[in-house]
């Protein structure tokens, strides 16, 4: 075994959501879609006919801030399925949603699937492709990478575990049946290359109109561009990756004094205690945070994948 550095890739989980938001971004900025389109914009019109509703009804901000009320695939019964790619997930879909879409927020792994499907069909070019051409080779992301399934081996990667109750020890767990669907959590990447990351976001997300954020209610969290919001400022954000044989948890604060980053990866799947400990040792140390907001942190694994 080798030992993890800050140049071993992990497979994010959900911390891949602030990608592919980013990616909308872009091409909305390149005047090539609107965060106000409906899905009809975009697919086939066989899903026109089969999901009239969602098709009409549905936006693009609806499904970054998940707002749309479609189903997460993630909550069916999937082990006794191959791995899922985004198709398989896209057929799924039928023409129901769990209220009227922009009313209420429910998480949803779907919704953030067919916001990669729309990179795709938008730039005519794969996933894969858009990411290294204007996230990871322009920002200097020298290892990282989204799953591709012909694509045998991602190169110096922590594989993933989990911890076996019964006899205390650590089993290989690194893959399952939804490990291969990429706009929602499909990246693998270095600690070193978040930094790249984070140091050319958090320019854009001072800047860049699309990114600023208007003052929030504070009856409630927020989700904006892949980063849940728990206070009515904006300035704090965070947002975990739970999956099989891995977790992590990144969490922000952006505001006119000070710049702070922390970021918690590991190959270690249902880390949750661990994860716990991370949370209240940021609530401890950085005093922005609101104690009224906190329950948000102690349940951000059970809130994505």
């Amino acid at each position: 075994c080798e030992k993890i550095t800050a140049d071993t890739n992990f497979r994010l989980a959900s911390l891949t959501k602030q990608f592919t938001a980013y990616g909308i971004i872009l091409l909305e900025q390149q005047n090539k879609l609107s965060r106000n389109d409906t899905l009809q914009h975009f697919f086939s019109e066989q899903f026109q006919n089969k999901c009239p509703f969602i098709s009409n009804h549905v936006t693009i901000q609806h499904l970054l801030d998940h707002s749309s009320g479609i189903f997460d695939y993630e909550i069916n019964d999937l082990e006794d399925h191959d791995q899922w790619s985004d198709y398989d997930v896209f057929e799924t879909i039928d023409d129901k949603t769990f209220f009227t879409p922009g009313s209420h927020y429910r998480y949803s792994n779907t919704g953030y699937i067919l916001l990669g499907l729309i990179i795709e069909i938008v730039s005519k070019k794969s996933l894969e492709i858009f990411f290294y051409e204007n996230i990871f080779q322009p920002f200097n992301m020298k290892t990282s990478c989204l799953y591709n399934s012909e694509q045998t081996l991602i190169k110096n990667r922590a594989l993933g575990y989990i911890k076996q109750a019964t006899e205390q020890k650590f089993i290989m767990f690194d893959q399952s049946s939804t490990s291969a669907t990429r706009g929602d959590g499909g990246i693998y990447m270095s600690l070193n290359d978040y930094l790249q990351w984070y140091r050319h976001y958090h320019i854009l997300s001072s800047t860049s109109k699309p990114f600023l954020i208007d003052e929030l209610p504070s009856d409630t969290y927020h989700y904006n561009l892949g980063w849940f919001l728990p206070d009515s400022t904006g300035k704090i954000r965070l947002h975990s990756g739970d999956t099989c044989g891995f977790t992590h948890q990144v969490f922000r604060i952006d505001d006119e004094k000070r710049n702070v980053l922390v970021v918690y990866l590991t190959n270690i799947g249902q880390n949750h205690e661990k994860i716990q400990k991370f949370n209240h040792l940021i609530v401890d140390k950085i005093p922005q945070i609101n104690p009224n907001n906190t329950n948000l942190l102690w349940n951000m694994v059970t809130l994505t994948r």
